[in-house]
């Protein structure tokens, strides 16, 4: 379960943060998704229910700045420092630490989203139903059969807002995952984007600085 949430966490900040140079229908549908995150703070709930998989959460990006934030798994990063909360039953691990150019590029969005043509081939799935309302399909292929994903299909509706997500791992597990809710324009207080001990007490704190 933690590892569906690392990819989760990446996954989501990539398709919503994805700053691209329109290029074919499927680019020009991207570019119109990641605007939304382009106008200040964003605040965005999504929810998993399938497959026996029960997740639900939120995430907080406002510029390179984010909090990703589940039962299980809490990130906190504020531009330079770190914080992961992981929870297991009633016992909880901190882990902090300021990651290096190398460590970023599974963990830093912003690297993340710079390295998406490298890993992910971008095709327009024309207009679909979701949920009884239009939505337009863009699908992400991978280039490489050892990736951990095979497909991602992205929802959007069509002013531009993600609706859902689809998830193909190599083993053809499939996960939907639904937004919930999606709020762009926030400022929020800079103690967002850090870990706060009295709100979320740990049981264990490794500083790996």
């Amino acid at each position: 379960m933690k590892r569906l949430h690392s990819i989760l966490f990446a996954l989501l900040v990539m398709c919503f943060s994805l700053p691209l140079s329109a290029q074919g229908p499927a680019e020009v549908w991207l570019k119109k998704a990641a605007s939304k995150f382009e106008q200040k703070g964003v605040d965005l709930s999504f929810r998993i229910n399938e497959d026996g998989v029960r997740l639900s959460g939120r995430l907080l990006i406002e510029g390179k700045k984010f909090c990703f934030l589940t039962d299980e798994m809490k990130i906190w990063y504020d531009g330079t420092t770190q914080w992961t909360l992981q929870i297991d039953d009633d016992y909880s691990e901190l882990y902090i630490n300021e990651p290096t150019p190398e460590e970023q590029q599974s963990i830093n969005p912003y690297l993340l989203l710079g390295s998406y043509q490298e890993h992910f081939t971008a095709t327009d799935g024309g207009e679909k139903t979701l949920n009884g309302l239009p939505h337009h399909l863009v699908i992400l292929k991978a280039n490489d059969d050892r990736q951990e994903l095979s497909q991602l299909s992205l929802y959007i509706d069509h002013e531009g807002t993600p609706a859902a997500l689809e998830l193909t791992f190599p083993d053809e597990r499939k996960y939907k995952i639904e937004v919930r809710s999606m709020r762009n324009g926030l400022t929020f207080p800079q103690h967002t984007f850090t870990y706060q001990p009295k709100s979320y007490p740990a049981d264990e704190e490794i500083d790996m600085r």
